[in-house]
């Protein structure tokens, strides 16, 4: 045995110990930033924390790899995607680079680390039960700090000038949303697997877990919850019919909590920060009809007619509402946009109003831009950040198209994986641990199709890289004991 194979077999052993203490090591990452941001320390601190954790997590997959031919692949697609897209920001004139690769770097922190976790499931297939430990003791040690800033008055609220939502000493409600929503499911099938479907241990999980998700106060959280809920009672009757699991009384305990929460949506922090929205919501539109109102006198007293008009009474309601583009693209190419609209739900609707700037940016653009994305600095105007808020738009506004196929592609590769292992064997694939695994890959997608809190979020995308590769060993095809001796010979 060669010093490498020795190695690598040492280091297989420790493995479920290494991949334990990455995922325990996360939360409190999460926590390091948010007192960083707190004292003004530079963000690019975490940032380099992160991306050597990234390099470290990425060199033991490739030492401990049987496959590295793949590894150079994914180097070698992603070398030549950053060449494209540096040629197209080069061509629109590169602001901050440094910057623009940082950026990049997050997006590629998923790929990269879902590869190397397939490797260490692939080298170890124990570490899949580690995973889901650790995985589990990162929602204990959420729930503990978000009970610790409530205890010490110090929860900075998901929604803080409402003050709704319990959110701990983390930021960025969308990507702690995600976070939570993906281990809840995880969680849950642990406690439920552990304890044979109890139906004690069951309740006690779950209400936990989802109290967790109701108290957060976000829609989506609120959507993970009741999802969730249902999509375990549907398990627990499948693994009822197909294995015979006891698992009737545990279906019972989930639909009983989807029922509750249907039922208590009405008083939730969720429906409380909606109802707020609405309000905000009359008296701006109050606020841009005396706008309307001020400026078509002033344009009425100068004579203005026609599209002249119809724009000029628009000028203060645009430049309250939205400054950066007309800033960036001037007040009449902007009402044009927006049909001269004097709505307030369009004109305060900031989702909207980002992916309309990254929309004009790209027809101002050529077609490498299209191509391969925009800088990142482009997405900034009067001092506001325009990046939208949607994991798959912005991707496509940043990578471009050749970008949005390259990543559809990698999440397709998964989900197709399941669909025909499902078909192929159903009752040997579908077991408690991948319905749960299933949930939160549901969850989390969802969440990157609403917010931009997922795909370029090194700490959430770590996440979702576990959940990736326990998918891919739980859906990897069993060999024949015949054809696993000829492999080892």
């Amino acid at each position: 045995m060669t010093v490498y194979q020795r190695f690598a077999a040492s280091l297989s052993g420790k493995l479920h110990r290494i991949v334990l203490v990455l995922c325990i090591l996360q939360p409190f990452l999460d926590v390091a930033s948010y007192f960083l941001n707190l004292t003004q320390t530079a963000a690019s601190a975490m940032l380099v924390i992160r991306m050597l954790l990234l390099c470290t997590i990425a060199l033991l997959g490739f030492l401990l790899s049987e496959r590295k031919w793949i590894y150079w692949c994914v180097v070698a697609v992603l070398g030549l995607f950053t060449a494209g897209h540096v040629l197209a920001c080069a061509g629109e004139g590169y602001q901050a680079p440094l910057d623009d690769l940082a950026n990049l770097l997050r997006i590629y922190q998923l790929p990269v680390t879902t590869i190397a976790f397939i490797t260490f499931l692939r080298r170890q297939p124990d570490c899949l039960q580690w995973t889901k430990k650790g995985l589990c003791w990162c929602l204990v040690i959420i729930v503990a700090v978000e009970l610790l800033s409530v205890i010490t008055k110090t929860n900075p609220y998901t929604y803080p000038t409402k003050e709704l939502g319990i959110i701990g000493w983390f930021f960025k409600g969308s990507a702690q949303s995600a976070i939570i929503s993906m281990l809840v499911p995880v969680a849950v099938v642990c406690v439920v697997e552990k304890w044979q479907y109890h139906p004690i241990a069951t309740a006690g999980i779950g209400a936990l877990s989802f109290l967790t998700l109701y108290l957060f106060a976000t829609r989506l959280s609120y959507a993970a919850l009741l999802g969730t809920a249902f999509a375990m009672t549907v398990t627990m009757l499948v693994l009822k019919i197909t294995q015979k699991a006891k698992s009737l009384r545990a279906a019972g305990v989930f639909f009983l909590m989807c029922i509750l929460a249907v039922g208590f949506y009405s008083v939730s922090p969720a429906a409380k920060n909606t109802a707020a929205v609405t309000d905000n919501l009359s008296w701006k539109q109050e606020e841009i009809d005396a706008f309307v109102e001020a400026d078509g006198k002033l344009a009425e007293a100068e004579c203005l007619e026609g599209l002249d008009l119809d724009t000029a009474v628009l000028a203060s309601a645009y430049e309250k509402y939205l400054p950066g583009l007309i800033e960036r693209f001037g007040l009449a190419r902007v009402a044009r946009r927006y049909d001269y609209t004097t709505d307030a739900k369009i004109l305060a609707d900031a989702r909207l109003e980002k992916l309309n700037y990254c929309q004009m940016l790209f027809a101002d653009s050529g077609i490498m831009t299209r191509l391969f994305g925009a800088e990142h600095a482009q997405m900034y105007a009067g001092g506001e950040n325009y990046d939208v808020e949607n994991d798959f738009h912005g991707i496509y506004y940043l990578c471009g198209s050749v970008g949005l196929c390259l990543l559809v592609i990698f999440l397709l590769w998964f989900i197709l994986r399941i669909a025909i292992s499902l078909f192929r064997n159903f009752s040997g694939v579908f077991t408690l641990t991948a319905a749960g695994f299933g949930v939160a890959l549901t969850t989390a997608l969802a969440h990157a199709y609403f917010t931009s809190g997922v795909l370029r979020r090194p700490n959430v995308t770590f996440y979702l890289a576990i959940i990736l590769a326990g998918i891919y060993a739980m859906t990897q095809p069993m060999k024949s004991s015949a054809k696993a001796k000829e492999d080892k010979l």
